[in-house]
């Protein structure tokens, strides 16, 4: 791991502890420094359970699952921290040395071509980030329509009304493409399997037929949820019922 963010308290929501966590999570990192794995895991977990979310936390907890061998865990911190921070790149880093150390190989069914134009403009940002950035499209917007209702020359009139044109209709599909990747964050659930192995049925029954088998730490798509069993999709498009308590929700 390239390095361990410490945690500071002031960067944390004030909810949950009793007391000041500070102090806990500098005992996690000092038990991280110091090769306690499993201890710093327990105080990590405990700030989860007391409500204190951050990429720092999740990427620290990640770490420490890491090391203890566990990377069907690591992967599920490390793509909740991934989501509160795409761009960190010790994040990204450690997520993809994680991810090779899986089993499970599944090929991509491939996409045409403007499908993957489509879902890469998605991801430039997470919602929050579309949203500012939709904000300063529209600052801009509102600039050029008042600068052409108050040009005095006919090259600024043409200038702005050409730019606004164009500032216009970037606003419009940064709006679009905001609205689908929260549609997307809001209905589609992916998860990470947690256990070593794990039989995946063909309905939600554990005496039903076997599908296929999964090994800890891959990635998959939450389709569906009945009674303790999720239905999942794999990006080769083989789907599966698997029990709840086997997979970590991101």
């Amino acid at each position: 791991m390239k390095r361990i963010l410490l945690i500071i308290f002031f960067s944390l929501p004030i909810v949950g502890f009793s007391q000041s966590p500070q102090k806990e999570l500098e005992q996690a990192s000092h038990f991280y420094k110091s090769g306690n794995y499993n201890g710093a895991v327990e105080l990590y977990e405990t700030a989860v359970r007391e409500g204190y979310h951050g990429a720092s936390l999740f990427y620290n907890l990640g770490n420490a699952y890491y090391r203890t061998g566990k990377f069907g865990r690591a992967i599920l911190w490390y793509e909740k921290a991934n989501q509160l921070a795409p761009a960190d790149e010790d994040i990204v880093h450690n997520l993809v040395i994680s991810n090779s150390k899986i089993v499970d190989k599944v090929d991509v069914v491939p996409k045409f071509f403007l499908f993957n134009w489509w879902e890469a403009l998605q991801n430039v940002f997470h919602p929050k980030g579309w949203r500012i950035f939709i904000f300063f499209i529209y600052l801009f917007l509102i600039f050029s329509i008042g600068i052409f209702l108050t040009a005095k020359k006919t090259a600024q009139t043409k200038y702005s009304f050409f730019s606004g044109v164009a500032i216009f209709v970037l606003f419009v599909l940064s709006v679009v493409l905001y609205q689908t990747k929260q549609h997307q964050d809001e209905f589609y659930q992916y998860g990470i399997v947690l256990d070593q192995v794990v039989n995946v049925k063909s309905s939600p029954d554990a005496k039903s037929a076997d599908a296929f088998i999964l090994h800890e730490g891959i990635k998959v798509k939450v389709e569906d949820k009945l009674e303790g069993w999720n239905k999942i999709r794999l990006t080769d498009g083989k789907i599966g019922w698997i029990e709840s308590r086997t997979l970590g929700i991101i």
